[in-house]
C-alpha cells in the first residue's frame, strides 16, 4: 500500500472509531488496485473481519459485459424473484435487509464511473435515504464522469497513489524503442524515410498489443486465487477491471516518454506545440479504449497520428 493511501486510510480509520464515518465515500485515484485495498483496509475494521469474501455482510459491484457497464437488473433476469447478482437492484435489496452481524453492512462499487443514467439514478434514492449501519464506497480513476447528485452526496476522498511503473523487461525495451522512433521521426522527417517510419510504428503497436494481453494473462493467473469465491461472470468483470488498469498504466508511461523524447529532440517551442498536439492524441487514444474500441485499433489510431505530428514542419 502506497504513503497516500495509507493517509487515506488512517483519516477514515479515525472518523469510524469517532462515529463519525459518512454512509457514502468516494476514493478516486491513479490506481484501482490501490483503491480497492483503501477501501478493504477499512471494510475489514469496520465489520471486525478479516475474511471480507466470507462475510455475509460485505458486498462488491462491479461493472460487466461489452459495454463494461454497472447494469441495473431487469425484471426479465429475475429468477424466483430475486434480482440477478452483481446488478445495482440487486445491491441495493441486499443492502436493506437486516444485518447478519452487528457491525452492519459494506458495499464496494468498482469503477463507480461506469453506472449508465438509469442505474446512477436508482442507486441515488438510496444515496439520499441510506438503511442504516451501511457504508458505501465508491472507486474510480475517472470521477469527473460521475453525476455531480452523486458526487455532491459522497465524501469524496484522492487517494494520492500513482500508477506504480510496471518492471517488465520487454516492456522497458519497447519504451526504450518508442522513444528512438520520436527521435528517428525528428531526423528523418525531411530525408524522404515515411516508409521506414510506417513500418516501424506498425511494428510498435504490434508489440505493445502482445506485450499488453501477456501481461493481462499473467495477471490474470496471480489474481485466480483473489477471485476464487466469484462464479464466472464476476471473474471475468474482474479481471476486465485488472486488464483496464493495466492498459492505463502503460499508457500513462508512454506519455512520461513522449515528453522526455520531445524536450530532446525539439526546440522548445517546436516541442511544446508537439507535445500538446501528442498528448490530446494519446488522451483521444485512451478514450476511445473506454470505449470499447478495440485496443489494437486505438493504439493503431495514436501511432498514425504521432508521425504526422513528429515528422511535420512547425
Amino acid at each position: 500500500m502506497s504513503a497516500g493511501a495509507k493517509r487515506t486510510v488512517d483519516v477514515l480509520l479515525s472518523a469510524l472509531r469517532a462515529g463519525r464515518l459518512h454512509h457514502a465515500v468516494m476514493l478516486y485515484g491513479a490506481d484501482l488496485g490501490e483503491l480497492e485495498e483503501t477501501a478493504k483496509t477499512v471494510s475489514r475494521e469496520i465489520l471486525a473481519s478479516e475474511n471480507l469474501p466470507h462475510n455475509p455482510d460485505f458486498f462488491e459491484l462491479r461493472p460487466e459485459g461489452k459495454a463494461r457497464n454497472i447494469r441495473i437488473g431487469s425484471d426479465s433476469d429475475r429468477v424466483g424473484g430475486e434480482w440477478p447478482p452483481n446488478s445495482m437492484r440487486w445491491l441495493l435489496h441486499v443492502l436493506r435487509e437486516s444485518a447478519h452481524g452487528t457491525r452492519g453492512k459494506v458495499a464496494l462499487i468498482y469503477e463507480a464511473d461506469r453506472m449508465n443514467v438509469p442505474t446512477a439514478n436508482a442507486f441515488l434514492k438510496t444515496l439520499e435515504e441510506p438503511p442504516r449501519d451501511t457504508f458505501m464506497f465508491l472507486l474510480t480513476q475517472r470521477p469527473n464522469d460521475l453525476l455531480d447528485t452523486i458526487k455532491s452526496r459522497c465524501v469524496q476522498m484522492r487517494v494520492d497513489c500513482p500508477p506504480r511503473p510496471l518492471e517488465d523487461e520487454e516492456w522497458a525495451q519497447w519504451l526504450e524503442s518508442y522513444a528512438a522512433w520520436i527521435k528517428y521521426l525528428s531526423e528523418g522527417a525531411q530525408r524522404g524515410r515515411v516508409a521506414e517510419a510506417f513500418m516501424r510504428g506498425y511494428a510498435l503497436v504490434n508489440s505493445f498489443n502482445l506485450i499488453l494481453s501477456r501481461l493481462s494473462d499473467a495477471q490474470s493467473d496471480i489474481a485466480e486465487d483473489k477471485f476464487d469465491e466469484m462464479d464466472e461472470e464476476l471473474v471475468e468483470a474482474a479481471l476486465a477491471g485488472e486488464r483496464r488498469s493495466l492498459r492505463k498504466r502503460m499508457l500513462m508511461q508512454i506519455e512520461d516518454i513522449t515528453v522526455s523524447a520531445a524536450l530532446e529532440n525539439y526546440p522548445s517551442v517546436s516541442a511544446s506545440r508537439r507535445l500538446s498536439r501528442a498528448v490530446a492524441e494519446l488522451e483521444k487514444c485512451a478514450s476511445f479504449m473506454e470505449l470499447n474500441m478495440a485496443d489494437a485499433a486505438a493504439f493503431e489510431y495514436f501511432m498514425l497520428s504521432s508521425i504526422k505530428i513528429w515528422s511535420a514542419k512547425i
